[in-house]
């Protein structure tokens, strides 16, 4: 069988002294897409910035490409809360190697620079492409998936609207040219207008073949791009769905709940 692009065995963190998510499984092959759905502060996210490098595992492997991202082993407990351990410690995993490496985590929240425009942003973002090529094809690419944004080049991203920020976040993470690209709550706080026009977007993305890993918290947005849902509740997976299976919003609910009787 084909090894998976990416792939989680028994990874557990969160910020010290406080656990956020335990023993995650979970893998993702060429080709294909995969949502996380779940309850809001349950560790969606810390998840995913686990996996970008931006907060240490505490145990477990994570593997793209076959290979591996981070130390192995469990982390050291912490000596001193009153201590900057990070200054003793070596950090269990290198975001720049994770980027360099073609997994490309886009966060939910917009964090772009305000007094940028939209074109100097765009400009910067290929950088993290590092050796990785079709930059420029991918240029011509965001004009079309955000024809929006062609508009609005000029513009500094303090005067956009929260779907445009979206939308250049996006397009920023597709010219870094990723092998997985990971998009954290795409539509949250968006309108009803700009989810449908992100979230056409977004299938664009798909169809090309880009792996995708999504959160969001519609589960019917979720499940038109996923291959397999996997169900997150209380720091840990509960469930897999697959395409054949995939549930409405009331039979999530179900779903969720029986994890709790």
């Amino acid at each position: 069988m084909t090894e998976p692009l990416l792939e989680i065995r028994n990874l557990s963190g969160g910020y010290p002294p406080v656990q956020v998510f335990r023993n995650v499984n979970l893998s993702l092959f060429e080709g294909e897409s995969i949502g996380l759905f779940g309850p809001n502060g349950h560790g969606k996210t810390s998840l995913m910035k686990t996996l970008a490098g931006l907060i240490d595992p505490w145990d477990g492997d994570i593997l793209f490409g076959g290979k591996r991202l981070n130390l192995s082993g469990k982390m050291k407990t912490r000596l001193s809360q009153h201590l900057n351990y990070d200054i003793f410690r070596r950090r269990r995993i290198d975001p720049a190697a994770v980027v360099r490496e073609g997994l490309i985590y886009v966060m939910q929240g917009n964090l772009l620079f305000p007094e940028m425009t939209v074109n100097e942003v765009l400009a910067i973002a290929p950088a993290a492409a590092g050796e990785r090529t079709g930059v420029q094809e991918m240029q011509k690419q965001i004009h079309t998936l955000f024809p929006r944004l062609k508009e609005r080049q000029n513009s500094k991203i303090r005067f956009l609207s929260g779907g445009e920020r979206q939308m250049v976040s996006i397009a920023a993470g597709l010219l870094a040219m990723p092998r997985l690209l990971i998009l954290d709550e795409p539509t949250l706080g968006l309108s009803p207008k700009m989810r449908l026009e992100l979230g056409a977007a977004i299938r664009a993305i798909r169809e090309t073949g880009l792996p995708l890993l999504i959160i969001d918290q519609n589960v019917e947005f979720l499940c038109s791009l996923i291959d397999r849902l996997y169900l997150f509740d209380h720091g840990t997976i509960t469930r897999e769905l697959d395409s054949d299976h995939m549930p409405d919003h009331d039979q999530i609910m179900s779903l969720m709940f029986e994890s709790h009787a």
